[in-house]
């Protein structure tokens, strides 16, 4: 390596060396600026670029970010206009009608966003019917749309193409058209499911081995119940005798048949025997 007698920094020319540390001293207290996009493509280029070259790529315009499309309602106007064109005589046809940016405010309320299924036998469910055609681009954007909402409005248009789709897949023939892209705006995805069924996995692992059985108590029967608060066995026994004889009794009190009567009786009955007695006697 050879050194330079005039320089420190070996390799190196004075002239270059003293501008170096003029840049150093000039740039001293200035705020860093990073450089655009267009200058360090020029201050990284392999070959040195002419002058022209440069300002061709210094001049080339920033590019912007492309703005995604946003569905909306139509406007009070223009639900006015297309009534007006459908149900009356008006036959000029209003423009927003063939806009897939705009939907109805029929279709927006009743869910009716998600296009026709394609069948054969029906020419209204053909991509190439025109309004097919609209249908399938409004419900792309919305789908599009609903993955990443920004705003109000995004996440209620979000919200309805969800119930959108949730409603199709509470059909069974409908269930299996639905796309992956729609499955996942609810949860339904293959790649969710998985998810789930790996965390559920997880969870059965964490669970001690041994779980202790549930004790099932068998309920008594009525029959048992009320032989048990009876208080006595079936059958002709003592105590329901006794139970038959109180019964009995209340019964007597009740319809008036008291024993004192009923011994008052007896008792006139038996004196008047005795009186007839003494008579024959006589």
């Amino acid at each position: 390596m050879k050194f330079n007698s005039t320089s420190k920094t070996p390799g190196v020319k004075p002239e270059v060396e003293e501008k170096l540390f003029e840049n150093i001293i000039d740039n001293l207290g200035k705020p860093k600026v990073t450089p655009s996009i267009q200058q360090q493509v020029i201050n990284n280029s392999p070959k040195k670029l002419t002058p022209g070259v440069q300002q061709k790529i210094l001049g080339t315009p920033k590019v912007q970010p492309q703005v995604k499309p946003k569905v909306r309602v139509e406007t009070m106007s223009e639900r006015i206009e297309r009534i007006t064109y459908q149900y009356d005589e008006n036959d000029k046809r209003p423009v927003h009608l063939d806009n897939p940016l705009i939907v109805s405010q029929e279709d927006m309320t009743n869910r009716n966003l998600r296009p026709k299924q394609f069948s054969n036998m029906d020419p209204n469910s053909y991509p190439s019917n025109p309004k097919q055609k609209k249908a399938l681009t409004t419900w792309e954007i919305m789908v599009d749309q609903a993955k990443n909402p920004k705003d109000k409005y995004d996440r209620e248009s979000a919200k309805q193409v969800r119930q959108t789709i949730l409603d199709s897949w509470k059909k069974p023939t409908m269930r299996k058209y639905l796309g992956e892209d729609e499955l996942e705006l609810i949860g339904r995805s293959k790649k969710q499911l998985e998810a789930k069924r790996k965390i559920e996995q997880e969870r059965m692992k964490e669970r001690p081995v041994y779980v202790e059985p549930f004790v099932y108590e068998p309920v008594p029967k009525l029959k048992d119940y009320m032989e048990e608060k009876a208080g006595f066995q079936p059958g002709i026994t003592k105590d329901l005798i006794q139970l038959q004889s109180e019964i009995k009794k209340n019964m007597d009190y009740v319809m008036g048949r008291d024993d004192q009567k009923v011994e008052s009786k007896e008792s006139e009955e038996n004196k008047n025997d005795q009186y007839k007695e003494d008579e024959d006697d006589r």
